[in-house]
């Protein structure tokens, strides 16, 4: 990296921090549960009303987006109808810098951005070969360099520079009701081997140097958005960012949050394959790599009527301060599933995210007005001892755990979890009055 663009980085990296903690200073974190959605799929119904009420009760929505997109007039629209009917719920709109299709044919919404890539060669390149390799996430796209050896145009503007430029100057100015963009498949590594450092040789994803490479371009991403969107959040699909036990020196404080894509539910789901300690380790870690206000998504997938597994995420999540996010195996990424356990108000948290299991290996959070407790995977069925007498919530969807009851034992299952009322509300103290000069 040449002196100037250290200089460059360091200047854009001061004037990102000074705007996320302007951003971050104004807002106020959300109480318990805190509820997100990936509502990023066709059909984009953003226009319709009832949609709107059902995306307003989230704390936090990502909605899909291309160029051109103007559900029933325009998008910005859409979005100011969503916070009308709750002014405090966050709104992002999806970005994606690492593919594309290499045309269509017919009406393009895609067809300036790709004119770009092709003039400038700023695809991935199998060595000396100008054939683009083809993308690993969707069938028939191809791979672009985020990397900062792409040539630069003639703004003296790399491919990822030009890409964060696209997105402020085509979704940000024209729909400024958002409050920040979301970037796809931002990962700790490139899916695959190729000419990443343009010099004719093939790189390969798994060395370190190339790895490094490949973030750096994204923290450039960052942190030229933030800049040019004060005010604004950042986030991403960062999921993997903490597979080797840390998050990389690059990704470090380089967002506001992200979505843990899938924790839950999936084949590829980290408790799946590494357990309950597993998926927790890395949920600790990558919301801890964040800038505030922390806005870590963990996405689960599943069948809306498996409410057991669904209290088991939403647990599972309380134990850090992430938001929780359902995603329902039919509908995919679009639409809003609703459960009894939302509408719990927990308040804030009382106690920090636990380090150990609380009893017999279920794990517990303290809030405000109730308790979360999770029984990992593995641990068997266990009965545990309250410290005191806890009220059950009332529900329809599975009144024979949300009864209503007052009980002072409860029975969690394998890979179950719960939501528990106090009785006795923690009271806080009254916020301290403003004082005058002469005071």
């Amino acid at each position: 990296m040449s002196v100037n663009t250290r200089k460059l980085s360091v200047a854009l990296a001061a004037t990102a921090l000074a705007a996320v903690c302007s951003a971050a200073s104004a807002f106020t974190k959300p109480p318990f549960p805190r509820i997100a959605g990936i509502q990023i799929g066709s059909p984009f119904n953003y226009n319709d009303q009832n949609y709107q009420a059902a995306l307003a009760k989230q704390n936090l929505t990502i909605l899909g987006m291309y160029p051109g997109l103007a559900p029933g007039g325009s998008l910005n629209a859409q979005v100011q109808a969503i916070k009308a009917k709750n002014p405090n719920t966050l709104v992002f709109l999806y970005t994606n810098a690492n593919e594309l299709r290499p045309g269509v044919s017919g009406s393009d919404p895609w067809g300036s951005y790709r004119a770009k890539l092709n003039s400038m060669q700023w695809w991935v390149y199998p060595g000396a070969s100008l054939v683009p390799v083809a993308s690993t996430f969707e069938s028939g796209f191809q791979e672009i360099n985020q990397t900062l050896f792409t040539p630069k145009d003639s703004n003296g503007d790399h491919a990822v520079e030009w890409i964060a430029k696209y997105y402020v100057n085509s979704y940000y100015k024209a729909n400024p009701a958002i409050d920040g963009f979301f970037m796809d498949n931002v990962f700790r590594k490139p899916s695959v081997d190729a000419d990443w450092n343009r010099d004719g040789k093939v790189d390969s994803q798994n060395d370190a140097t190339v790895q490094s490479w490949y973030r750096q371009g994204y923290a450039r991403y960052f942190n030229l958005a933030s800049s040019l969107m004060p005010g604004k959040f950042q986030i991403g699909n960062i999921g993997d960012w903490a597979e080797t036990g840390t998050v990389p020196t690059e990704y470090q404080n380089v967002v506001n949050g992200g979505v843990l894509e899938g924790y839950i539910g999936k084949s590829y789901s980290v408790e799946s394959w590494g357990g309950w300690q597993g998926m927790m380790g890395r949920y600790t870690k990558i919301m801890a790599s964040f800038q505030e206000p922390k806005l870590g998504i963990f996405n689960q997938w599943g069948d809306s009527t498996d409410y057991q597994s669904m209290r088991y995420g939403l647990a599972s999540t309380l134990m850090n301060d992430g938001y929780y996010s359902f995603t329902d195996n039919t509908a995919q990424y679009h639409g809003v599933s609703w459960f009894d356990e939302f509408d719990a108000k927990l308040g804030q948290a009382t106690t920090l995210p636990p380090t150990a299991a609380w009893q017999k290996g279920v794990w517990r959070r303290d809030f405000d007005n109730g308790i979360a407790l999770v029984n990992p995977k593995g641990n068997g069925t266990q009965t545990v001892t309250l410290d005191t007498s806890y009220v059950k919530l009332k529900g329809t969807q599975d009144p024979a755990t949300n009864n209503g009851q007052t009980v002072t034992t409860v029975t969690l299952k394998d890979r179950d979890g719960i939501i528990l009322m106090r009785k006795n509300p923690v009271k806080r103290p009254a916020a301290p009055q403003k004082l005058s000069a002469d005071d």
